[in-house]
């Protein structure tokens, strides 16, 4: 015989449902928040190197054009930070929050010191400081590595007239 669920017992199911669910989301949020200071302030920090970089390499900067691009990476953050939040929540995972916004923030860092070195003739070549960091990386994991490349990360800017010649 087959019994089924009565229309109170369907309103239960779903009130449990949704209690669960706003209980999951509201500890989600609070992960959020001490994460979310260093990310406007990387936000806030590639506004200013950004626009500096870019009135050095003469280009007109725009506010319009400032302004979408900061609101996007906003929102990418948001994404970032509900992401690694909820994995972390999900999966009872701390490391995993540390692991996707350290991903992310160091790479906006690198980026922001690009930005920086760029204003002062020097470019930063993110290949050869990835390829350093994977190196110190396999280094602590006890495979030999050499430290010859370490020379290859800042180097100075190549002008349009050198690359002509």
């Amino acid at each position: 015989m087959l019994t089924t669920i009565a229309e109170g017992d369907a309103f239960i199911i779903q009130g449990s449902v949704a209690t669960a669910a706003v209980a999951f989301l509201q500890a989600a949020v609070l992960r959020m928040i001490p994460y979310s200071v260093p990310g406007l302030a990387l936000i806030i920090l590639d506004l200013i190197f950004g626009i500096r970089a870019a009135s050095g390499r003469g280009e007109k900067v725009r506010f319009s054009t400032a302004l979408r691009r900061t609101m996007t990476k906003t929102f990418s953050y948001i994404c970032f930070i509900v992401l690694a939040s909820t994995l972390a929540l999900a999966f009872g995972k701390d490391w995993l929050e540390w692991f996707v916004l350290g991903l992310v923030y160091a790479n906006e860092f690198f980026s922001i010191i690009g930005n920086y070195l760029e204003t002062k003739g020097m470019e930063l070549s993110f290949v050869e400081l990835y390829r350093l960091i994977f190196k110190k990386a396999a280094g602590h994991a006890g495979v030999d590595v050499s430290d010859d490349d370490a020379g290859n990360i800042i180097k100075p800017k190549k002008s349009k007239k050198n690359e002509e010649d």
